[in-house]
């Protein structure tokens, strides 16, 4: 049967999408009824603060410095599932292959839609925020932006691709916010933590790291310290030049032409 052989084509697309996000949920968008029903299913340290969903170990604390690393590794990730989409092409007959790719875009659009409310809305439900968190949620959505328009314009023509110009909170809910969590869950049972981590090959190391790694709802999430890759003034420079297409000078200054 080629249905399991469609299944993990498409699970393995969607695991990009989920890979290495940050997020927040700010709880006073969440209807206070609804709020009260899931009081008991959310964990501590969760609504009203940035966070990390990392597919493999679920949700963690953000931090900018290892999250810098993570991010620039995103690009990559969408344009081997392009190479992955390009290749079943080939493989798959047009009606197979088409209903993947639509419920894949279905997911790229939702997600793109979501992360780039997440960077318009960041200052509006954040306080005090530093200018590099600014900054990863406007690179973090540019990347996902960029893998949509990519998409499209490989396998779609202009006018085959309908664009969806609103999403329903009651769709959100019953649709998408499922969809994640079940994912989540699988992609925990199925993938390894060695398959993202590399752990010391010393048994005592390997076992107190193995430990760290385990989530309880009942204590707030950790953060792992790392020096940067680059210093603080050349990721603003960076920022201004490439997110808010701000032109600067030799001296840091921004120019006029």
């Amino acid at each position: 049967m080629n249905k399991p052989t469609l299944d993990t084509f498409y699970d393995e697309l969607v695991k990009t999408l989920f890979q290495d996000v940050i997020f927040y949920i700010p709880s006073e968008i969440i209807p206070t009824n609804v709020l009260n029903n899931l009081e008991s299913q959310i964990p501590k340290h969760f609504l009203d603060e940035i966070s990390l969903l990392d597919v493999y170990h679920g949700f963690g604390e953000f931090d900018l410095i290892e999250y810098n690393e993570r991010l620039i590794k995103k690009p990559k990730l969408f344009e081997d599932a392009i190479f992955y989409l390009l290749g079943k092409q080939k493989e798959l007959d047009t009606p197979k292959f088409n209903y993947i790719l639509n419920k894949y875009m279905d997911k790229v659009e939702f997600y793109c839609a979501i992360v780039n409310w997440l960077s318009i809305n960041l200052k509006t439900f954040n306080s005090n925020l530093d200018f590099g968190t600014i900054g990863m949620f406007e690179i973090q959505n540019e990347i996902y932006k960029t893998h949509f328009i990519e998409l499209i314009n490989c396998f779609y023509t202009e006018k085959q691709f309908s664009f969806k110009k609103y999403y329903d909170l009651s769709e959100i809910i019953k649709i998408y916010i499922p969809d994640l969590i079940s994912r989540i869950d699988q992609y925990n049972l199925e993938v390894p933590i060695e398959a993202t981590i590399k752990v010391p090959k010393q048994d005592e190391k390997a076992e107190k790291d193995t430990i760290k790694t385990e989530k309880s709802q009942d204590k707030p999430k950790k953060r792992i310290k790392k020096e940067p890759l680059i210093s603080e003034k050349e990721a603003e420079d960076f920022l201004l030049t490439n997110v808010f297409n701000i032109k600067l000078n030799n001296h840091g200054k921004e120019t006029k032409d």
